[in-house]
């Protein structure tokens, strides 16, 4: 590396600034605290809201650009191992966003898992560009996605002519992580770029116990969160890129069209910060809260009731690598949903999870656990165990529904765009079959859509979002979330 990781030239200038006692005639109104109700005072405290700034006209100086983002950008690029870095602080929904636009518009096909991120339906529907989706098998032990296989991608590329991008997303939510350099070398065999949402994989880069991250894999371009396993702010994310395939001046432009135009000054100066700490203690930090995870994992497969995804998962297709600092947690054999243990586990011992869906919690071990941490984790689910081992038996089986039987995939009749902005009306579900979708339907678990706006509805899809419904199986997307009807073009 050719910078000092140990810089952190944002993140001290607006310390400097908050040291120099300016008298602020500049956003935000509350005047650096002075003028904020005492209630947000007693949250926040008066050093955080003396550095609640806007970066221009504070940090930065309106005059004329310091270029102290730039610089930060840059040392930043360098750590996570690309030529460009952009500071996000609308997370990295903003960067799938800025790359599908930059990289597609209207009616120009994309190669997109089935499972991506919403943000993606978003990025299609504010591009234009056509999806060429690929589904991903779920595992029916789990009732999660796996990740996409390379037999998959290439069936992908070879169908989806013209395709101008070819986006995956690794890991995915419970870990799982897709065989990067084999994908990224099918896209390139064909031309095409390779992004990938990496949100859930900050600290890849920094920890060699950790799977591969994107960029040393290959990829183009990638987004990653740095408020959701490292020390960034909340809403805080980075998008890395590299020149040989992707326009950097044109996706500069398009992030510009993402992001607030008064970002957080905050925020970009966690991202400074966050960087430097994974930069220069990452492989200490990362390598203990593998330990911790490990030992977690270990502790509760020993409790009798319950069960912790583990490396086993990589003897399975569409699993490369396994971030082992994901915990997920079923209690189904005590007959408990995810629900009802996050429940159990917040009200009777202070626990709080990640998520929760019909069979699994989920939980993330960070460099910023420590043993009395998960410690307090097991000893939590020891007690939980013990007091709910008599409901157990055939009452599991009830938090099995929906894990595997997803109806198939129609087809696209029209972009999302097109769809999302055609004239549509609300109808009975029992009257949709024949329909085009304007709106996305995604229960979970697995998390994957059964619909989305331009696509086709099947009778089975009917029959699939009919018996939901009937159970409260909980789905994002829809108006109407009963599933007793739903918006389709008119």
């Amino acid at each position: 590396m050719t910078n000092d990781q140990r810089q952190t030239p944002y993140l001290d200038a607006l310390l400097r600034y908050r040291a120099r006692g300016f008298t602020a005639f500049h956003t935000p109104g509350h005047k650096l605290g002075k003028g904020a109700p005492a209630g947000l005072v007693e949250a926040v405290g008066l050093d955080l809201l003396k550095v609640d700034l806007a970066v221009a006209g504070a940090v930065e100086d309106t005059r004329e650009s310091t270029g102290l983002v730039a610089a930060a950008e840059q040392i930043a690029a360098e750590a996570w191992g690309a030529e460009r870095c952009f500071f996000l602080v609308n997370g990295s929904t903003s960067g799938v966003q800025s790359l599908v636009v930059s990289l597609a518009g209207p009616g120009v096909p994309i190669i997109v898992p089935r499972n991506s991120h919403k943000s993606m339906l978003a990025g299609l529907i504010f591009s234009g560009a056509m999806p060429c989706y690929i589904e991903p098998v779920i595992d029916p032990e789990w009732g999660v996605p796996r990740n996409i296989t390379t037999d998959a991608a290439a069936t992908a590329i070879a169908t989806c002519g013209g395709a101008r991008a070819f986006f995956v997303t690794s890991p995915t939510y419970n870990g799982f992580g897709a065989d990067l350099p084999a994908l990224a070398g099918l896209a390139h065999g064909a031309g095409i770029p390779f992004i990938v949402d990496q949100a859930w994989g900050p600290h890849f880069r920094f920890c060699s116990l950790l799977p591969v991250d994107a960029m040393t894999a290959g990829a183009d371009a990638a987004v990653t969160s740095v408020h959701k396993l490292i020390s960034g702010l909340t809403q805080s994310s980075v998008l890395m890129a590299n020149a040989a395939r992707i326009n950097l001046r044109r996706l500069a432009g398009v992030v510009k069209m993402t992001q607030s135009t008064s970002p957080q000054a905050l925020i970009y100066a966690s991202i400074d910060a966050a960087r430097m700490q994974m930069a220069t203690d990452g492989e200490r930090l990362w390598t203990r809260a593998v330990e911790l995870a490990e030992w977690a994992r270990a502790a509760v497969n020993r409790i009798d009731g319950l069960r912790c995804l583990g490396d086993e998962c990589l003897e399975r297709p569409g699993i490369a690598s396994f971030d082992p600092t994901r915990l997920t947690i079923t209690a189904c054999a005590l007959g408990h949903t995810g629900w009802e243990l996050e429940t159990v586990l917040r009200d009777d011992y202070g626990i709080a999870v990640e998520a929760a869906d019909t069979l699994n919690i989920v939980l993330n071990v960070t460099h910023g656990d420590d043993r009395s941490d998960v410690e307090r984790l097991v000893a939590s689910l020891e007690d939980y165990a013990a007091r709910y081992r008599d409901a157990g038996g055939d009452v599991g089986a009830g938090c099995r529904r929906f894990t595997a039987q997803l109806p198939a995939f129609t087809r696209q009749e029209t972009s999302p765009q097109d769809a999302f902005f055609s004239p549509s009306v609300q109808l009975p579900l029992a009257q949709c079959s024949g329909r085009i979708s304007a709106e996305i339907v995604t229960p979970y678990p697995p998390g994957i859509p059964v619909l989305g706006p331009g696509e086709l509805i099947s009778p089975e899809i009917v029959d699939y979002l009919t018996e939901a419904g009937d159970r409260g199986l909980h789905v994002h997307g829809p108006e109407d979330l009963t599933l007793r009807t739903l918006r389709v073009v008119e």
